[in-house]
């Protein structure tokens, strides 16, 4: 590896190396208004009498530009566009004796109909920035033959994609991908990049995302959303695209899958389905969001784990538990249209069936005291699961100044488990006990909610209206079977444990919430926020033991059982201003006003009222780059920490809930400053905040004797949390042939809280930091280079010497390779070192490494044969730190090993075709 980076640095001096010093330069000025600067002015040089670009700089806020090592006894074209100005073209010629060009002052004069201005083809800008706007030619950066919209993404200056296929353009993430100005395929993020050809779109728009800024008024500008447009070439209004897999390897292994999407005009259909026993999802998450469709209709929640899989919504598409053997099923359909009246409508179904096997060893350590408890467990477990999802949307515009959207969703959740776990705890001299636990667990959740959002911009300039209202229920029902023998040695007893534990969660609730913004001067506005939540809650538990005469859960057992009821309203307002003193600085002051009034019933217990009322400043100032806010906030405890009766599934840690808890109050400071340097391709995103929080929840523990261990919520004043990162990420494109990208940063917590055991109460602080640093290479496609570099430092210490600080640090190591070479073959590997400095007798490295190859057949690429092997060096688990109180846990989970698999993959590409006939559907 390190003769490789060696390598590549010889090769990357040998390029700089080559060029030569000679530069052009020169000062973008307004020709009326003579010395103000022309910024983000796309300056083009081309190779004089032939159409190729050769390199192009947006000039800065000074309206300069500079291009550097050009090769002398050359003649080039400098042209010039800038939006509202006319085309400035210029030919230059350098020599030896003149190689240092300065152009000067160049006056560009105002465009007297941009419509109607006729641009050389020859001479397309590849960068032309309108306002708010950001316009790439596509045509402008090479790509290969059958690439992909995400390969011509990662082309353009300032757009970066991580590997989940995570856009962000200048660093801001991509909320919405469009095509030709529609919702296309998931257009609430990302759509097609891994299907759409790259050869069949002409410009990549860039702006920021209006909507996002409608929801919150006061979002940062390094947060804002951005939207891409991708405006077809003409006669592009119909086709499908999509592809269709499956695989096979050893010991019954496979995978299968196909997703194919329809469109029409202003019509689109997705479908999909996949099959795989491999611990792999059946396609990216960027698939299911883009062309499945998933983000039109809304995700309420998201699960992503470190080996890609995820779930969406509770619905699992394949990979989503770590670890383990799984198998995954799959299966959905998408529709999306565009009326004639510019109305919208989104119709998914997803369906998704996992089967998860997994063995998990823990071992966890803490000292207390002069005591030491040393605990662990293996736990094996079997899961099924079911899940459906359906969604909708409608969105219309009643007149030009008004957004109305109705999105209505449907989920059932279906899971069945078992579980054997197997945990032994003691001391440093003697084993306290032993438990042996079988489990089977049966649940079901129907949820369904309506959400409606109403948006108006009035004519009078800032003034605006949004209201929101939704309606959701929740039926949540578990059925856990715990068959327990806890065996203790000091002093020597069993316990035996037999019993059904039901519990029935029920939620319904309205929501309820507007902004209104009235403008009062040029400067100042008057903002006004309320937000209303009508609660209906039930947890009904109830818990039986078997009996011995019939085996059945019929002898009830009342202080383990109860029901409780939550009704009331809560309500967040504020009333504020927003000031703009400044060109760029703008306060906005405000007043928070929240009041909770619960009313908590209960079947076994005393019932409980709860009224409280918050008030607090808030305060948002942002001057240029720079944003600093502060806020406070006003949270009821969650509904578990509320449930006075034991939960005893596991006896070895019983949790008994507090119906006394009380609100907690916050107070939160945040600054940011975020720039992205245009000239440089560089980007810098910096934050720092904290929080101080009073009535905070935290956990009280008590460890018996006998090892056993018991834990209830508590309330707590004093906690403190705060964090600061830095990240920056610089793009180096020499023309199309070199692509270099450096990210680098840290991300650090520092936490202040209270350790609770055994009636011992410690200030206990926790301080973690991760640096990392990443570079990509690309050279022409040919060869692409990977690799990062992590650091996480954890530290955890007490002011009270009851406990012993704990301290550990992981070190992660990724690299990745792929050439392509010779034409038709695809090599790539990717190798991933983990390290963790415990001195346990386990193995601290972990080392994941895989390769593959692949062999291109038919016009584009269009089929594909793969054949991967996974996890080469056979590690079989995985492996996780944590510090938990005053406890360090160790957890390795097991996975599926060393594999290998066969999986050819077919294409399907077919844009402006005529439907039907030969050209049917299967005749691609």
């Amino acid at each position: 590896m390190r003769k490789l980076f060696m390598l590549v640095a010889l090769l990357g001096y040998t390029l700089f190396a080559q060029a030569q010093k000679a530069s052009i330069s020169g000062q973008l000025l307004d020709s009326v208004k003579g010395k103000n600067p022309i910024a983000y002015a796309t300056v083009s040089l081309f190779e004089e009498n032939d159409s190729t670009l050769l390199t192009f700089k947006l000039s800065d806020s000074k309206g300069t530009f500079k291009f550097s090592n050009l090769k002398t006894a050359k003649q080039y074209r400098l042209v010039v566009n800038a939006w509202q100005y006319q085309t400035f073209r210029e030919n230059i010629t350098i020599t030896a004796e003149a190689s240092q060009i300065d152009l000067g002052n160049i006056y560009l004069s105002s465009a007297i109909n941009q419509l109607q201005e006729v641009v050389i083809k020859a001479e397309r800008p590849p960068i032309i920035v309108r306002k708010d706007t950001i316009e790439f030619n596509a045509e402008s950066f090479k790509t290969l033959p059958s690439a992909v919209a995400e390969d011509l993404l990662r082309k353009l200056p300032g757009v970066s994609m991580n590997a989940n296929g995570e856009i962000k353009v200048n660093g801001k993430s991509v909320s919405k991908i469009l095509v030709d100005g529609k919702e296309f395929f998931g257009g609430d993020q990302k759509i097609a990049t891994k299907n759409l050809p790259a050869n069949i779109i002409d410009k990549v728009q860039v702006s920021d995302d209006q909507e996002a800024k409608r929801r919150d008024p006061d979002i940062l500008a390094a947060n804002t959303p951005q939207i891409i447009n991708l405006k077809l070439k003409k006669a592009i209004k119909k086709g499908a695209f999509g592809k269709v897999y499956a695989g096979t390897g050893l010991n019954e292994l496979y995978e299968s899958g196909g997703i194919i999407n329809l469109f029409r005009d202003t019509t689109q259909i997705s479908l999909l389905a996949y099959s795989n026993n491999v611990n792999k999802t059946g396609f990216s998450v960027n698939d299911i969001m883009r062309i499945g469709g998933m983000d039109r209709s809304g995700i309420n929640m998201m699960m992503v784990n470190d080996d890609g899989g995820f779930a969406l919504n509770g619905i699992s598409f394949g990979g989503a538990m770590q670890g383990g053997k799984q198998n995954s099923i799959g299966a959905g359909m998408n529709f999306n249209t565009l009326t004639k009246k510019g109305t919208q409508l989104n119709l998914s179904y997803f369906l998704g069936h996992g089967i998860n096997h997994k063995e998990q060893y823990t071992d966890s350590r803490q000292a207390y005291g002069t005591d030491l408890l040393f605990g662990n467990s293996n736990t094996t477990s079997y899961t099924n699961s079911y899940s459906h999802n359906i969604n909708a949307k409608l969105e219309s515009k009643p007149d030009s100044l008004s957004t109305f959207t109705l999105r209505p969703v449907l989920s059932l959740g279906i899971d069945r488990s078992n579980m054997l776990r197997q945990e032994q705890n003691s001391n440093a001299s003697n084993v306290l006990n032993n438990s042996h636990n079988q489990s089977r667990q049966k649940g079901q959740n129907l949820n369904y909610q309506i959400e409606s959002n109403y948006w108006k911009d009035f004519k009078k300039k800032g003034r605006n209206l949004n209201l929101g209202l939704s309606l959701y229920q929740k039926h949540n029902e578990n059925d856990l079977f715990t068959n327990n023998q806890s065996l203790f040695y000091l002093p020597p007893s069993t316990r035996l444990l037999d019993q059904w534990r039901n519990q029935n969660l029920k939620s319904f609730g309205i929501n309820l919430n507007t902004n209104y913004k009235e403008p009062i001067s040029k400067q100042i506005a008057l903002r006004v926020a309320v937000n209303a939540n009508y609660l209906d809650n039930e947890n009904a538990l109830v818990t039986f033991n078997k009996n011995p005469l019939n085996q059945a859960y019929d002898l009830p057992v009342s202080n383990l059982s109860e029901t409780a009821t939550q009704t009331g309203l809560k309500t967040n307002n504020q009333l504020g201003l927003e000031w703009k003193a400044l060109k760029n600085l703008t306060f906005r002051p405000a007043v928070v006003f929240n009041t909770i009034n619960l009313n908590n019933k209960y079947k076994n217990n005393p019932n409980l009222r709860q009224n409280y009322s918050f008030v607090a400043p808030k305060l948002n100032i942002q001057y240029k780059e720079l944003n600093i806010d502060y806020s406070p906030s006003f949270n009821e405890p969650e509904v578990q920490y509320l449930q006075p009766v034991a939960d005893n599934s596991n006896p070895m840690a019983v949790f008994v809930g507090n119906p006394n808890l009380r609100p907690s109050r916050s107070h939160r400071v945040y600054l940011n400053y975020y720039k992205y340097n245009t000239k440089n391709n560089l980007s810098v995103n910096s934050n720092i905040g904290g929080s101080i929080q009073n009535d905070g929840i935290v956990i009280s523990r008590t460890i018996a004797a006998d090892g056993s261990q018991s834990s209830n919520p508590i309330n707590a004043n004093g906690i403190w949390e705060f964090y600061a990162g830095a990240w920056l990420e610089k793009s180096i494109k020499k023309s199309d042939k070199i692509q270099i990208n450096i990210n680098t940063g840290f991300w650090s917590n520092y936490n202040k809280g209270i350790t609770l055991v055994n009636t011992q109460r410690s200030r206990s602080e926790n301080f973690n930091i991760g640096p990392d640093i990443g570079f990509n290479l690309n050279l022409n496609d040919v060869l692409e280079l990977r690799q990062s570099f992590a650091l996480n430092i954890n530290r955890s210490s007490y002011n009270d010497a009851y406990f012993t600080d704990i301290k550990y640090q992981t070190y992660e190591n990724n690299s990745e390779i792929i050439i392509r070479w010779p034409k038709k073959v695809v090599w790539e590997t990717n190798f991933r070192f983990i390290n963790n400095n415990q001195n346990l007798a386990y193995n601290n490295d972990i080392k994941l490494w895989n390769a593959a190859v692949t062999l291109l057949f038919m016009k584009n690429d269009r089929l594909q044969l793969k054949c991967s092997i996974n996890d080469i060096l056979n590690t079989g688990y995985r492996r996780d730190l944590s510090i938990i109180e005053n406890t360090f846990v160790d957890s390795r989970t097991s996975n599926l090993g060393k594999h290998g698999l066969f999986t050819l993959t077919y294409n399907i590409q077919n844009f402006g075709e005529k439907v039907g006939g030969r050209q049917s559907f299967f005749g691609f």
